[in-house]
């Protein structure tokens, strides 16, 4: 089995990827099923991480970003779920975003300001991760009528305008800074992004019960 995956290890990504996504997304309809389906999926993508060539160090990376991912995605679906399972996912992604977040500031795990395309996925969860607090949080806790389903409009509108607005501003600040360009890319967009959203959610908490 393990040779199996050293060999396939590049076709085995894609795949895992969509039993993940398919399990996932359909987890509503026969949870049990799809549960099952997605844990393979996410074998499937542990396996192929393992076999890799990388170092150690990466490999943790890898596999701790790649759950961040998943259980992201998990709490797109279930934010509307009973407290009891809601609360454990968001709980799980905090505590895996908090150990990055250690990794990060310890230089243990490779920055997310390395490369753009790191950089720009990162923004993208943070966006999609306020995008679910929010949710959850209107939810379980205000007490305003709330309609489900806006926060994916709110996702999109954020990332259209934080991230071609940060790369806007970075392409004029980085004449003088040519070597952080990135980092002031994810530092910029950071900073719109809690500038945009800390206003709404210090509204939004006044309806909390």
């Amino acid at each position: 089995m393990k040779d199996l995956i050293k060999k396939h290890r590049d076709k085995l990504k894609p795949i895992a990827w969509v039993l993940l996504l398919l399990g996932i997304l359909k987890i509503s309809a026969y949870p049990v099923v799809n549960s099952l389906v997605a844990l393979i999926g996410y074998i499937l993508m542990v396996g192929s991480i393992l076999e890799g060539e990388d170092s150690k160090r990466n490999k943790i990376k890898n596999i701790l970003e790649t759950l961040a991912w998943v259980l992201l995605l998990i709490g797109i679906i279930i934010t509307s779920s009973p407290l009891r399972i809601s609360a454990s996912v968001v709980g799980a992604i905090l505590i895996v975003c908090s150990i990055l977040v250690g990794g990060y500031s310890m230089k243990i795990i490779e920055p997310l300001t390395s490369t753009w395309k790191r950089a720009i996925w990162s923004v993208v969860f943070l966006i999609v991760l306020n995008g679910i607090l929010m949710e959850w949080t209107a939810i379980n806790f205000s007490t305003q009528p709330h309609q489900t389903g806006w926060e994916f409009v709110g996702m999109i509108m954020l990332a259209g305008v934080i991230i071609p607005s940060s790369l806007f501003v970075t392409s004029f600040i980085g004449l003088w800074f040519e070597k952080i360009k990135i980092k002031l890319f994810f530092w910029i967009a950071v900073l719109i992004l809690l500038g945009w959203v800390g206003t709404i959610w210090i509204n939004s908490s006044s309806s909390w019960s």
